[in-house]
């Protein structure tokens, strides 16, 4: 947490990157503190509350404020022809202000860009490190990325460098893989700060293009390419770091369980025979359930995928690829059965999880 001091009113307020799931503390201390307004906004929209002091202290946790920033995101709104820049991160303006029992108002302000996510405490995590992906090609894919603006990205094709992506503004983006992109093995981008110049070579050279720059170049992502793939269940899924994630599971057997739901009627009004429906004289009506369950899986995934893969039984967005209406990939809204999962010491392991399928609509008497 960052800290200022004014006129002998110390406030402790978050880091400049946040998590709207994690704890957004805001904490005053002050011999003659009174009152703590706080407003948040973003430029559209404020949200304003008010804490008395105990103590002369005052403590508040906001997450629930900053969370409302987020209500208006379509999670299922996501650009496979060019990079875009989601509602996935906002920046927040804070104004806080102290009422103290004696003296004029003491006024604070800050900025705090927020993810839509939460990261998990005791330093065993890390935010935008270097990740490792797969990409099914044929499938519809993108990567996530924390930016600070000003730099561009550098798309490496099997170790060869292979073209570049500006990303000017702060924040989270989301990059597709475009249909021009046919490496054979793998993808690596990197970060870079700096000025880039493109040189162009004769074709008799190994390399059609050489790139130089001034600054500095930082690796985050490397993407393994699989080809030959059409089979199975592909998942999109956000990840607690606000990221879209996506995979190719192994289906299993499906497994189809109905459940009677029996609705008792009294009947002390109309006949007992067939004039009160169909069979009403038993004093009853037929009604059942259906749910569809498929058992997915990963086999043989590393710690690092098996890692990654376990973050869709917690997300509150799962999507199962429909295949494409035109150029444009459908999705249908899926649901991971909750269970127990077991990681053990393996170098390979199978990542398994069970889906609901969405409702089947059965008839009802």
């Amino acid at each position: 947490m960052r800290a200022q001091t004014k006129n002998n009113v110390t406030l402790k307020y978050p880091d400049e990157i946040g998590f709207a799931f994690n704890a957004c503390l805001l904490i005053a201390d002050g011999a003659d503190l009174l009152r703590m307004t706080t407003k948040i906004g973003n430029g559209t929209k404020t949200e304003e509350l008010f804490l008395d002091s105990f103590d002369g202290k005052c403590y508040c946790d906001v997450r629930e404020y900053v969370q409302t920033f987020f209500d208006t995101m379509q999670f299922g709104a996501v650009d496979y022809q060019r990079e875009v820049k989601t509602k996935m991160g906002v920046r927040l303006s804070f104004e806080v202000t102290i009422t103290l029992l004696q003296g004029a108002d003491v006024v604070f302000t800050f900025d705090v860009f927020y993810i839509w996510g939460a990261l998990k405490i005791g330093g065993q995590e890390t935010y935008n490190g270097f990740r490792t992906l797969t990409w099914f090609k044929g499938f519809p894919f993108t990567f996530g990325l924390y930016s600070a603006g000003g730099g561009s990205l550098l798309f490496s094709q099997d170790g060869v460098p292979n073209r570049f992506l500006s990303i000017p503004d702060m924040g989270v983006w989301n990059i597709p893989m475009l249909p021009g992109d046919n490496a054979k093995n793998h993808y690596l981008i990197s970060d870079c700060v700096g000025q880039f110049f493109e040189v162009a070579f004769d074709k008799t050279f190994d390399m059609t293009f050489s790139y130089r720059f001034n600054g500095s170049k930082t690796d985050k992502i490397r993407i393994n390419v699989v080809d030959s793939c059409s089979d199975g269940f592909y998942l999109r899924w956000i990840n607690r770091h606000g990221f879209y994630c996506y995979y190719l599971f192994k289906a299993g057997a499906e497994q189809r369980k109905s459940e009677s739901d029996n609705l008792f009627m009294r009947n002390n009004l109309l006949a007992f025979d067939m004039s009160y429906g169909y069979e009403g004289y038993t004093g009853r009506q037929q009604q059942m359930k259906r749910e569809d369950t498929t058992p997915i899986c990963a086999p043989l995934v590393d710690t690092e995928t098996w890692d990654m893969l376990f973050d869709i039984t917690t997300s509150p967005c799962v999507d199962l690829f429909a295949g494409y209406q035109g150029n444009v990939p459908k999705w249908v809204a899926v649901t991971v059965v909750a269970a127990t999962y077991t990681k053990n010491k393996a170098a390979l392991q199978d990542f398994v999880c069970n889906i609901l399928m969405p409702d089947v609509n059965v008839q009802k008497l």
